[in-house]
């Protein structure tokens, strides 16, 4: 194991009364700017110095066909070579710590003549002006705030960073993550026993109306004290200016959940159906009185009265669960309320509430409640979905602005990795984050020792 020795000295004032902690706290926070990019440099220009004393020998006294660590890019040979000088320019290279600035040294192969820097070979930076783990970092800080200020919070921790850096940095994080959207389930053993389908529309794209971005999420397990429940979640799929049918392909390698939850769009229901020809479907108890106020909209129904049934139906929901009710109880409630709408002739209404009652109480079944007794009980509705799309939109939905869809679908693809903690994430992170295995000490004189 080769030691670098770095010294560091400042040229601190006397502790005399002028002196002021601000001033030393400026001074720490400057070195923390500068420092550890400055350390990286000098300790990689020793390990290179005596990396080609190691394959050319001593600078004065070459010797010839010493074995090195490395390959000649030209002809892969791995001996043989020379001194070739150092660049005159140093070579800039961007990390998490800030710029390191490298004055490398070149060798020459005596087999084909091709000159080049062995310490870009040996790390792996031939051709790369920033790192892995710049990119991600500053891809991660991009999906949860703009871009300028996610270029600030860098630069305010020393990393170099711009609002055009952020932006490439998502752009080169999103093909990374291959696994988004494939329905893997990397985790030992994990299987989504509840799947959410659900889509939110985004301001992209040519069309006034945008875009939709559509999801399935996966619910694995809940954890936590009974009102704190946490939700475990994992990302099935996702399209991106697709119809749901699109997303077939990436459901298709699932093992049949015990129940889909849906908002009741036809689109979304189809796919369901098609996808698992078998398994129960549950209509969101969130959508439904939602869906309700619209059709009565439609149906020109007066608005305190349309109101009314929405809280009138929402209640009925509530209650059912509140009172804990059978499956049949419930189903004799919904259909009293549903006569009273199509009593008062309202067409779509009554068209609506018809095409959900099969869906409605399919969480109320006793098959149902005894496959998911382990996760706590059914799932009611798309809430945890709901929230993943409202950090989805609170990211996206920026007033006056507009995104490409190829933006867009990488914007989505890093914010949505990062929020289900999805394996392609965690495998990214862990390859760019990996632990320290660098020891380092830091010793200082002692003044007036005996």
């Amino acid at each position: 194991m080769a030691v670098a020795s770095v010294v560091l000295s400042a040229e601190l004032p006397e502790l005399d009364g002028s002196l002021r902690w601000s001033q030393l706290e400026a001074w720490a926070v400057a070195m923390r700017d500068e420092v550890p990019a400055v350390v990286l440099a000098a300790a990689l220009e020793q390990a290179q110095d005596r990396l080609i004393d190691r394959v050319c020998g001593p600078r004065w006294l070459p010797v010839r066909d010493l074995p090195a660590p490395f390959a000649c890019p030209g002809c892969g040979v791995m001996q043989d070579f020379g001194r070739k000088g150092r660049r005159s320019r140093p070579r800039r290279i961007d990390i998490a710590v800030g710029v390191v600035r490298l004055h490398l040294a070149n060798v020459g192969c005596r087999a084909c003549g091709r000159v080049f820097a062995p310490l870009l070979l040996m790390l792996d930076l031939s051709g790369r002006r920033r790192t892995d783990r710049l990119a991600v970092d500053l891809a991660e800080l991009a999906s949860q705030m703009s871009f300028a200020r996610a270029a600030q919070v860098a630069r305010s921790f020393g990393a170099p960073a711009s609002t055009g850096r952020a932006h490439h940095a998502v752009a080169d994080v999103a093909p990374l993550l291959d696994g988004i959207g494939a329905a893997e389930l990397i985790d030992s053993g994990a299987s989504a026993a509840v799947v959410i389908l659900d889509g939110t529309g985004m301001r992209a794209g040519p069309r006034r109306l945008g875009i939709a971005c559509n999801i399935a999420l996966g619910l694995t397990a809940r954890s936590g004290p009974r009102r704190r429940r946490r939700a475990h979640t994992v990302l099935l799929g996702v399209t991106i200016d697709q119809p749901w049918a699109a997303m077939g392909e990436q459901l298709a390698a699932l093992d049949a959940p015990v129940i889909v939850v849906v908002d009741g769009e036809p689109a979304i229901t189809r796919l369901a159906e098609t996808t698992w020809p078998d398994t129960p479907i549950q209509r969101c108890w969130w959508h439904l009185p939602r869906a309700l106020r619209w059709a009565l909209y439609a149906d020109k129904a007066p608005h305190p009265w349309a109101n009314a049934k929405r809280a009138e139906l929402a209640e009925l929901l509530r209650r059912t669960a509140r009172e804990h009710r059978t499956h049949s109880q419930a189903l004799h409630s919904y259909d009293t309320f549903s006569a009273s709408i199509t009593g008062a002739h309202h067409h779509a209404a009554t068209e609506l509430l018809l095409g959900a009652r099969d869906q409605v109480f399919t969480c109320l079944l006793p098959e149902v409640r005894r496959d998911l007794a382990w996760l706590g009980g059914p799932e009611l509705g798309s809430g945890v979905l709901e929230r993943v799309m409202r950090e989805l939109n609170a990211r996206t939905d920026i007033g006056g602005s507009r995104w490409s869809i190829n933006g867009l679908r990488d914007l989505v693809t890093v914010q949505l990795a990062r929020m289900t903690d999805h394996p392609a994430w965690r495998t990214l992170r862990q390859n760019t984050h990996p632990f320290s295995t660098i020891s380092y000490k830091i010793s200082t004189p002692k003044f007036n020792a005996c």
